[in-house]
């Protein structure tokens, strides 16, 4: 298989192929790209720059800092005298990594230690509606790619953008799972090298990139979130700050879990609730958005939510709020075969309407369902 992260050389033989008219599928057994890198390099629309494109954002220093940390807290001086450096250097790393998602706590003796989900606040965002419209907001929604898993769906993930695409759709939603993460049970599927930066990569130079739409994303406390527990990084502030040192800035993090995103209509305001929850999934498949909606405190309810981490679809309405589970971009992995778990692929279209005080009062989805390669490979 072609390596996830695409030497300058190689990149520039892809431009250079593109320019001489060649076809994306030419391209891939030419040079053995895949089509989805040849897709972004296209649609950048220029050739990749050679500095620090490709560059890792941790240097060595913050690398050796994070493995000390991993051993137990240790003062700035304590990091100075085991690495051999002076406490300038040590403190300028440690601001270089916090600015890049670190979860670096001070103790109550001034030490630092790696945090791992501990003071993420759930996230909130904001996003502004149009008046002209029959619809005030119109969304894509896909979740739980899983990128860097050999059973990801990079067809039907590349089919949706260009769904959206032709909808004139300018947001998608992801709710999380974009990466498959590592553990001791995936290992055997995996695509990529091991290695947190690896599994980013892939997903910067694989998920699809469409001229004006961008993708607001949450990360879940599972797979990318595995390396947030173990790394203490804030892994989904590190995805889009490593994916914009490469040039992608359609690619924006709302939160660790789920997010609040505010839907502004020109005369008020409603709430969509963006979430990864945990759990198993249960015999009724609406069972778990239901309960879940329930457990809500009095004035903590959403008016819509979308839900990914169970590889559903099912759409209802529980006390009110109008409950999306999105489905999935990834067939029945190893773990889920042995779980008895059915994987509902496919993608999402979400289109909102607001009243004259902000509240909802319409609400349209459609769901494109997608099956296993099997099924696309027969012959009538």
């Amino acid at each position: 298989m072609p390596t996830p992260r695409l030497p300058l050389a190689l990149q520039e033989k892809v431009v250079e192929a593109l320019a001489a008219g060649k076809k994306h599928r030419a391209i891939e057994r030419e040079l053995g790209v895949s089509q989805g890198a040849i897709s972004r390099i296209k649609d950048m629309g220029i050739r990749p720059p050679a500095e620090a494109a490709k560059s890792a954002p941790e240097n060595s220093l913050s690398v050796a800092i994070r493995s000390a940390l991993k051993r137990g807290p240790k003062s700035v001086e304590e990091l100075a005298d085991e690495l051999d450096c002076g406490p300038g250097k040590v403190k300028q790393a440690i601001a270089d990594m916090e600015a890049l998602g670190a979860m670096l706590l001070r103790t109550v003796d001034g030490k630092y230690d790696l945090g791992s989900s501990i003071h993420l606040e759930p996230g909130k965002h904001e996003l502004a509606g149009s008046s002209s419209d029959e619809w005030t907001h119109r969304y894509g929604v896909t979740t739980d790619n899983h990128l860097c898993n050999r059973h990801s769906r990079l067809d039907v993930l590349n089919e949706a953008y260009d769904h959206f695409e032709r909808m004139g759709i300018s947001s998608a939603l992801n709710a999380g799972n974009p990466i498959d993460g590592e553990a001791r049970f995936n290992k055997t599927e995996l695509l990529t090298r091991p290695g947190m930066d690896a599994q980013t990569d892939y997903w910067i130079d694989n998920y699809p990139q469409r001229p004006g739409i961008t993708t607001y994303f949450i990360a879940g406390d599972d797979h990318e979130g595995w390396y947030q527990q173990r790394e203490g990084i804030e892994i989904g502030r590190y995805m889009q700050l490593r994916a914009e040192q490469q040039g992608r800035h359609d690619l924006k993090y709302l939160g660790y879990g789920e997010c609040d995103i505010k839907l502004t209509s020109p005369n008020g305001s409603a709430c969509l609730r963006l979430v990864h929850p945990g759990g198993g999934s249960s015999y009724a498949i609406s069972y778990t958005d239901q309960k879940r909606v329930e457990s809500y405190q009095g004035g903590e309810k959403p008016q819509v939510e979308v839900a990914g981490h169970y590889h559903k679809y099912n759409a209802g309405y529980p006390r009110g709020v109008f409950t999306l589970q999105a489905g999935c971009t990834c067939d029945q992995t190893m773990f889920m075969r042995k779980k008895r778990l059915e994987a509902h692929v496919g993608f999402s279209t979400l289109f909102i309407q607001q009243g004259d005080r902000g509240q909802v009062t319409r609400v349209a989805h459609e769901w494109f369902p997608r099956y296993n390669r099997s099924y696309y490979e027969k012959r009538f």
